[in-house]
């Protein structure tokens, strides 16, 4: 299958499917897939289609209505759950396409049943609490009541309650002990809710909580970031080996040697000091690839580093490939996996740009095609424009 070899991702379904069976192993409760934000850049429908028929998952999470009815749009026939706020006008399509809201409060899961009254339909939903992420939900201590009215309302069909940890991902004592408590008092509510109502699911297990903090009373094990091979905190130590699903890749569009004394990119903040071969790269920031790596970063070329020199552009960047043998317009570049000996993970990137792993594969723009590859065959290429 043909793209333009510019910039690409790789995603390696393979390596998704070795992560999934080592983190269904993991855990004794039902896995959930969150392929939010585009499958954290990795390509949603690609994603979830796979896991559902390969690996037998049923139930996938999201962040949003247009991502549910993508899913819905590729073929997935698994449940799913919005874990964010959905205006109520759009109950009809909920209902139609069978997705399960979240109800952020009280409030809105009353204005989901007064338009589902309208319509004349039903609207699945899990009832947030906030046990200390201050995010969505109502607090603990008034859920019980909340949750309980919320399944009285007409239209409305009560199939869970969640909440969601703040710092699972920490090993510090305090972090621990917060993350124990949220545990506890989101238990209380489950717990209070089911002396008078059924209650599905309850679920509060994220990535981290769910290696870190596993509790079997959770009925879901919400796994996102490490089904793309990265880790919630890049300093942890996790009991599986996984593998990362995305590399990024470019071809060299130019070289040229340049004297001492030349300046590169814009601002001028680099200078040669000697004669150097100057490689350039047809990849920057408008497809995501951080500016802020100017002239920290580094890129692989022929099992070599490649320092990042001058100013990374909007579409473009250069780099130092001085005493590296046989570069040249259409040599493969990685910035994202392994070549040779040498490897540069997206943990590796968020480390030198001082952010997480999450935001540089969910910040891959969509004018980068995603390349499907499994056990080294292409298989299809996502082109979103």
């Amino acid at each position: 299958m043909s793209y333009l070899k510019r910039a690409w991702a790789q995603i390696h379904l393979d390596r998704l499917g070795k992560n999934i069976e080592q983190l269904s192993g993991a855990v004794d409760t039902q896995v959930c897939c969150v392929v939010k934000a585009n499958a954290y850049g990795h390509d949603d429908g690609t994603i979830a289609s796979y896991l559902e028929r390969r690996h037998g998952i049923s139930f996938f999470a999201v962040s949003n209505i247009r991502e549910a009815l993508t899913l819905r749009e590729h073929g997935v026939t698994g449940e799913i759950l919005i874990l964010g706020h959905t205006p109520a006008s759009y109950a009809g399509e909920l209902s139609q396409n069978d997705v399960i809201q979240t109800a952020v409060s009280y409030a809105h899961a009353k204005e989901l049943s007064d338009e589902a009254v309208r319509c004349g339909i039903k609207v699945k939903i899990h009832m947030a609490v906030d046990t200390g992420m201050g995010r969505i939900g109502e607090q603990a201590e008034d859920a019980v009541k909340a949750v309980l009215s919320a399944a009285e309302l007409p239209g409305i069909v009560l199939d869970g309650i969640f909440t969601h940890f703040a710092s699972a991902d920490s090993t510090d004592e305090e972090d621990t002990a917060y993350t124990e408590e949220q545990k506890r008092a989101f238990f209380a509510v489950a717990d209070g809710v089911r002396e008078h109502i059924p209650l599905r699911h309850s679920h509060c297990l994220n990535s981290a909580g769910s290696l870190i903090h596993f509790d079997p009373r959770s009925t879901l094990a919400r796994f996102g970031i490490l089904l793309y091979g990265l880790k919630p905190d890049r300093s942890l130590t996790l009991p599986v080996d996984l593998l990362p699903v995305m590399d990024l890749k470019a071809a060299v569009s130019y070289v040229k040697v340049l004297p001492a004394g030349k300046s590169i990119s814009y601002g001028r903040t680099y200078t040669t000091d000697r004669e150097t071969a100057v490689a350039t790269v047809p990849i920057g920031y408008a497809d995501g690839y951080p500016r802020s790596l100017s002239g920290k970063g580094y890129v692989l070329i022929g099992g070599h580093r490649a320092p990042i020199v001058g100013r990374i552009c909007m579409d473009q960047l250069m780099c130092d490939v001085t005493g590296i043998p046989d570069v040249h317009e259409g040599t493969e570049v990685t910035l994202i996996g392994r070549d040779g000996d040498e490897v540069i993970t997206a943990d590796d990137i968020a480390a030198l740009t001082d952010t997480i792993g999450y935001e540089i594969v969910c910040g891959i723009s969509k004018r980068v095609p995603r390349v499907i590859t499994e056990n080294g065959d292409v298989i299809a290429v996502r082109e979103y424009y």
